[in-house]
This record gives C-alpha cells, sequence and structure tokens, in this order.
C-alpha cells in the first residue's frame, strides 16, 4: 500500500487498515407499535445500508407479534417504517 493508514496489534499483525470498511451508525429511534415513520438522511446515498429492529418490549404470550416493515425508498436516502404491532427501536447503519 503507498499510502494509507495501518494499524498493529502488540504481536505485529495487522488490525486495522484504512483500507477496511466499518458499519457506522447513522439514526436510532423509536417506533410505537401501529405507528409508522420516514426519515431522511442524504448521507445515505450510494451507501450500503443496512436496517435493524429490536422489540423493546417481550414479545405477548397471548397475542400474535408483528415486526415492523423496514425499506429503503427509492430515493436511497429515505428510511420507511409501517406495519408493525410492537414498539421498537430502529437502527440505521451504513457503509
Amino acid at each position: 500500500m503507498s499510502y494509507g493508514l495501518n494499524l498493529y496489534k502488540s504481536d505485529g499483525v495487522l488490525g486495522f487498515s484504512s483500507n477496511d470498511v466499518t458499519w457506522n451508525q447513522v439514526a436510532f429511534f423509536q417506533v410505537s407499535g401501529g405507528g409508522s415513520a420516514s426519515n431522511n438522511y442524504p448521507v445515505l446515498y450510494g451507501k450500503e445500508v443496512l436496517l435493524v429492529q429490536m422489540m423493546i418490549n417481550p414479545p405477548s404470550t397471548t397475542a400474535k407479534s408483528i415486526a415492523h416493515t423496514l425499506s429503503l425508498a427509492s430515493n436511497l436516502t429515505t428510511v420507511n417504517v409501517s406495519g408493525g404491532n410492537q414498539d421498537v427501536y430502529v437502527l440505521v447503519l451504513m457503509k
């Protein structure tokens, strides 16, 4: 490599290089059960995007729990969340 950054561990093994690509957090927000959200993040354009949801409360043992649908709109910058009946946190990552 003629330029960049290499970080080595104490045993001499390469631990991180500027050639590596890591996931970066763009946003973290809550969506209520039965609710929806649509948030625009221009920084997502041209990046690989990962959308993750985590239920806030334990799933019911007496009713059907439905996860939200997470999607990236055709403009590649808007995150859409809809359709679930559980309170969730949504994590938006990019690399």
